[in-house]
């Protein structure tokens, strides 16, 4: 989910800033060799992990991957809730009548796909003109060249997946079970995660916990997910309460005021909260460590020299 690997790209709706889903990503046609699909089944062997430990993997993914890995039936709607502009403009074009659809439509026998590049959708597409008397034809190809444009990725993911669950396991469950059970509840419950939560050298009712709670009761859904991972090196809380595997702690932090930052120690699900002066310097601090205080515990250690380059730049 990152530009990092090229595994996953941002769907068409995020990249034209259309539609909905805007978040989630989907497989890259391109990555096709044999050290991808590799890859791509590691990612499966990784989901299967998620759904029987009960930790979340952190993935936005659209329903063709969940329906496909189920053996479920995807449709026109699934294209269109990652590529609207590419059904909206199927559309459009079959609101023209026979006399301005030859002339105004230019269209090949050809699609473009997630990453990019031009499909033929028939042998020689590319010199085939789409035409009002062949126009039923070229929606059903594209729409099919669209669902079915990383059918090798997908064989993979599920070969790994199952290699984990076995696949009459997962007959059990919908879609949605499965995303759900897999990547966790994508929304941050306040409430859940109250219910989970202890205080050290604060109680509940104290000024600076219910500011806390304020705070967070006032962020978006993406300033949420990132203060979890601040706290506790994750974006999605456990989906049940039997998968909650520790309690987050609030540490009063002692001889700090406004000035400091909260410290959070991802390992053991903790926050360290000076005692700020007011809602306003707390929730601008928090936000300020949270989107900006991104190293978790000992994932890196700064030598000198990197801390010399730092100070010198």
């Amino acid at each position: 989910m990152s530009v990092n690997v090229p595994l996953f790209l941002p769907c068409p709706n995020r990249r034209n800033d259309v539609g909905l889903n805007r978040e989630k990503y989907v497989i890259n046609p391109s990555c096709t060799s044999s050290t991808h699909i590799a890859m791509y089944e590691f990612v499966g062997v990784l989901m299967g992990i998620a759904l029987r430990s009960g930790e979340a993997l952190n993935v936005d993914l659209p329903s063709t991957v969940w329906k496909r890995l189920l053996g479920v039936k995807v449709e026109q709607s699934d294209l269109e809730a990652v590529d609207k502009l590419c059904i909206q403009a199927l559309s459009e074009m079959a609101k023209l009548g026979k006399d301005k659809f030859d002339v105004m439509v230019e269209e090949k026998f050809t699609t473009t796909l997630s990453d990019g590049k031009i499909f033929e959708l028939k042998e020689g597409g590319k010199d085939v003109a789409v035409k009002h008397s062949n126009y039923d034809e070229y929606v059903k190809l594209v729409i099919q060249a669209r669902l079915s444009e990383a059918d090798q990725q997908l064989r993979a993911i599920k070969k790994g997946l199952n290699a984990v669950v076995p696949s009459s396991f997962l007959s059990l469950f919908s879609p949605y079970d499965l995303e759900l059970l897999v990547c966790g509840n994508p929304q941050v419950d306040l409430e859940a995660l109250r219910k989970h939560t202890l205080y050290r050298g604060l109680s509940a009712g104290s000024p600076l916990v219910k500011n806390l709670w304020r705070a967070l009761e006032s962020f978006n859904a993406e300033e949420r997910q990132m203060f979890l991972r601040f706290v506790w090196g994750r974006s999605r809380l456990p989906v049940t309460d039997g998968d909650w595997t520790q309690e987050f702690t609030i540490h009063l932090l002692r001889r700090a005021g406004d000035d400091k930052l909260p410290i959070s120690h991802t390992c053991f699900f903790s926050l360290e909260l000076p005692d700020y002066s007011s809602y306003e310097v707390l929730r601008e601090r928090l936000l300020f460590a949270i989107f900006n205080c991104l190293a978790i515990d000992i994932d890196f250690s700064v030598n000198h020299s990197t801390i010399q380059n730092y100070l010198e730049d």
